[in-house]
């Protein structure tokens, strides 16, 4: 059974981005616009990844949900530089890991790849 990448990011040109770079990995993979969307259509079973914009409005709220609904899935975090602060708090509070963006589809899909395998 393939394991399932989530992506969230508020803009439709960048999910489109992070589809497209995610091409050919053996995973299937979904696309949100906002965390809310996410959760009210993700289980309690579910596993694998989330790719999340650092910037996402209600990130932090969806972190805690995702923490308080023990669900398998590893967040990793994508943001510039200037936000590492918030990148720090964010792994410290259960991110998988944290990448610039833009970042380079070899790093996204080795990334996915790493973070799909702790999920499970």
């Amino acid at each position: 059974m393939s394991e399932t990448v989530y992506i969230i990011h508020q803009h439709l040109e960048e999910r489109v981005r992070l589809v497209d770079a995610l091409k050919g990995e053996p995973v299937i993979v979904k696309s949100y616009d906002s965390g809310e969307q996410f959760l009210h259509q993700v289980s309690s079973t579910s596993s694998g990844c989330v790719l999340v914009s650092v910037d996402l409005p209600g990130l932090r709220p969806l972190m805690v949900e995702i923490q308080r609904r023990s669900l398998a899935l590893a967040v990793v975090v994508l943001g510039r530089d200037s936000e590492f602060t918030i990148a720090v708090e964010l792994v410290r509070n259960g991110a998988f890991d944290f990448l610039e963006d833009p970042v380079s589809g070899g790093r996204l899909r080795s990334i996915v790849r790493r973070a799909v395998g702790t999920a499970i």
